[in-house]
């Protein structure tokens, strides 16, 4: 199995991570490895926060990046980053409402990837696909968000995964 990207992972954008992530999850659908896409569509989902974040901190408020990157790791997850992170800095805002749906669309996400992680359930295939929806709703309401021009898809196709 190749990775059409040649560039090592740690020196990808975020836009790209969140791209070959997003792909590896589509693979992992086609072969029927459904617990397995809860966790990679959650860690989709957090990188696409992490965009979003990312754009807001120090791209729009000129924070230094060490310091938006200890506000990430104190918030701890998806939902502390919009709990504790994007809700806060949006309020108020055109974003909010947009980002209150993020939040409820998340948990279901987020108590799917609990369920995997931390009980070792296993995942059916329709649960894998109302996550793969919800994550791409998620995904692609934070890059507009963020003002990137990335969009994923939840169909499944034949191209070949990136990982």
């Amino acid at each position: 199995m190749g990775s059409k990207s040649s560039k090592p992972y740690d020196e990808r954008t975020l836009e790209e991570k969140i791209k070959s992530n997003w792909n590896k999850t589509i693979g992992l659908m086609k072969r029927g490895e459904f617990s397995t896409v809860v966790i990679r569509a959650a860690t989709t989902v957090e990188l696409a926060a992490n965009l979003l974040v990312k754009h807001e901190f120090q791209h729009n408020r000129q924070l230094p990046e060490h310091f938006v990157d200890n506000l990430m790791m104190w918030a701890n997850g998806l939902m502390g980053k919009v709990d504790r992170l994007l809700l806060p800095i949006y309020k108020n805002t055109p974003a909010e409402d947009s980002l209150k749906e993020v939040k409820k669309r998340s948990k279901d996400i987020n108590d799917e990837r609990n369920n995997v992680v931390h009980r070792g359930q296993f995942k059916a295939k329709k649960t894998a696909e109302k996550v793969l929806k919800e994550a791409e709703f998620i995904v692609n309401k934070f890059a507009v968000l963020s003002g990137s021009t990335l969009s994923i898809s939840a169909e499944i196709s034949d191209e070949e995964e990136d990982t």
